[in-house]
C-alpha cells in the first residue's frame, strides 16, 4: 500500500497518543495500555507514524514527539489507575534532556512504577549500553523499560534479559511460526524460560485473529496485545 503524504499543514501539537490495550490473559481484563503516536489534521485525516516520521526527523523533532506523547498521555492516566507504555526512539536514549524531563515528570506522578518505555529489540541489540545507562540512570524515578519487537532481529536476547527490564514483546511472526519452524520453537521456549526465572513480563504482540490467539494460550505467555481485543483507538477501551 503507497505511503499517503500529509499535505496539510504539519504540527507537532497534531499529534496525539492513540490506546491500544494489552491484556491479561488469566482474567480477560485490560493490564495495560501502549500509547501510539498518530496524527490528525484539522480535517480529521488521521496518519501512522511511517506516514508522518519523516516530518519529525526532517524537523529535528524526534524528541519533542517523544516528550508530547509522555505528556499528553500522562495528563491522560493521571487520575485512572492503569499502567502505560509510550516508545522512545534509538535517539531518545542519549538524550540527557529528555531523560531528565521524565524523570521530573514523575516526581510529582501519582504511582509512577505505572510507567514503562519500550525501546525496540533492534535498538537494545545495537546499542545495549546506552539502554543499560537509560535504565541505570531513570530506574529510580519507578518507570519501567520494555523491549519491543523481540525475535524480529537477530541477536543475543540473553543480554537484554539480563538487565532489569519490565517486560518482554514477542514479535509477532514468532507465534505464526511456532509450530512449523523448530529454530523458532527453541528460541520461543527459551524465552519463556529465561522471563519465568527473571520475573520479566511476556507479551506475545500482533495477535490478530483467534486461531494465533489460542497457540499463546497454549504456551506460558500470560499477556497478548493486537486486533483480536482491539486496535488502537482515540480513547482507551475497557475489556
Amino acid at each position: 500500500m503507497p505511503i499517503r503524504e500529509v499535505t496539510e499543514n504539519f504540527s507537532i501539537e497534531s499529534i496525539v497518543p492513540y490506546f491500544q490495550p494489552i491484556v491479561d490473559l488469566e482474567n480477560v481484563r485490560v493490564w495495560r495500555y501502549e500509547c501510539l503516536a498518530r496524527l490528525v489534521t484539522p480535517s480529521d485525516k488521521t496518519f501512522l507514524p511511517s506516514e508522518f516520521l519523516y516530518l519529525i526527523e526532517r524537523n529535528n523533532h524526534v524528541h519533542q514527539l517523544t516528550e508530547t506523547m509522555f505528556t499528553q498521555s500522562a495528563k491522560y492516566f493521571k487520575n485512572v489507575n492503569i499502567p502505560w507504555n509510550i516508545n522512545l526512539d534509538a535517539s531518545d536514549l542519549d538524550c540527557e534532556e529528555l531523560t531528565n524531563t521524565l524523570i521530573m515528570h514523575l516526581a510529582n506522578y501519582p504511582n509512577p512504577s505505572r510507567v514503562s518505555v519500550e525501546v525496540n529489540a533492534s535498538t537494545a541489540l545495537k546499542y545495549p549500553d546506552r539502554l543499560k545507562a537509560f535504565i541505570d540512570k531513570s530506574m529510580h524515578s519507578g518507570l519501567g523499560v520494555f523491549i519491543d519487537n523481540v525475535g524480529k532481529s537477530p541477536g543475543n536476547i540473553k543480554t537484554l534479559m539480563s538487565m532489569p527490564v519490565r517486560g518482554i514483546k514477542l514479535a509477532g511472526g514468532l507465534i505464526r511460526q511456532f509450530d512449523t519452524q523448530p529454530e523458532v520453537k527453541e528460541f520461543l521456549l527459551n524465552i519463556c524460560e529465561l522471563a519465568q526465572q527473571r520475573s520479566i513480563a511476556l507479551v506475545a504482540e500482533h495477535v490478530e485473529d483467534e486461531q494465533t490467539l489460542d497457540k499463546v494460550k497454549q504456551l506460558p505467555i500470560r499477556y497478548a496485545q493486537g486486533y483480536v481485543f482491539s486496535k488502537p483507538e482515540p480513547k482507551p477501551v475497557e475489556h
